[in-house]
């Protein structure tokens, strides 16, 4: 999926990803890494993308801004033939995972940034608002602290299989690739969250 927007019209036959799940906007050059965002009939206060980039950069992200101002993600990020989801809070209107990705493109280290180092980056950074200066990425504590919001571990199951199943897979395999099917997904795996007691 991610070949098929960053590498738009190489192969004939190829659907653009963006146009295939009827994305907002398309990878183009100069671009190096793209949110596409994508209508799936959100709330005002919730948004879908994927975010896609050099470095096989591949995310899937749900988005809801939170009524004390902070925002939950709910994520699938491509590694490895694995498309492994995990949550995040955030207080700032751009992801962990977007940040590092971003960051990972733009040095070209392969991947090798992780959170440590990132925390480190974001003391130093002058940026504003794409850098957190408060999250959490445990999934229990994200269960925690989404409990006064009434989100609990099925609504994030839920909303899981919503954003990735029934708009992005669906889309995919509906007007882009035909090779490939939402029970077969080739050699994908897909990942999804763990909630240890």
């Amino acid at each position: 999926m991610n070949y098929a927007e960053t590498h738009s019209g190489v192969l004939p036959g190829l659907a653009d990803f963006s146009k295939a799940v009827d994305g907002s906007q398309s990878f183009r050059d100069p671009d190096w890494i793209i949110p596409i965002g994508l209508d799936a009939g959100l709330s005002e206060n919730e948004s879908l993308k994927v975010i896609v980039g050099f470095e096989e950069t591949f995310i899937i992200e749900y988005q809801q801004l939170l009524s004390d101002g902070k925002y939950l993600y709910i994520k699938y990020e491509y590694n490895d033939k694995k498309l492994s989801q995990s949550v995040e809070i955030s207080d700032s209107k751009w992801s962990v995972a977007y940040a590092l990705a971003s960051y990972n493109i733009l040095h070209k280290d392969g991947g090798k940034l992780d959170l440590g180092a990132y925390k480190e980056l974001s003391r130093q950074s002058k940026t504003g608002d794409s850098i957190p200066n408060f999250y959490l990425t445990s999934s229990n504590e994200v269960l925690e602290y989404l409990k006064p919001h009434g989100i609990d571990e099925v609504w994030i199951k839920e909303k899981s299989h919503f954003m990735l199943y029934d708009v992005v897979l669906e889309r995919w395999f509906k007007n882009g690739s035909q090779r490939y099917s939402v029970d077969n997904l080739g050699d994908v795996e897909i990942v999804p969250l763990s909630f240890s007691e």
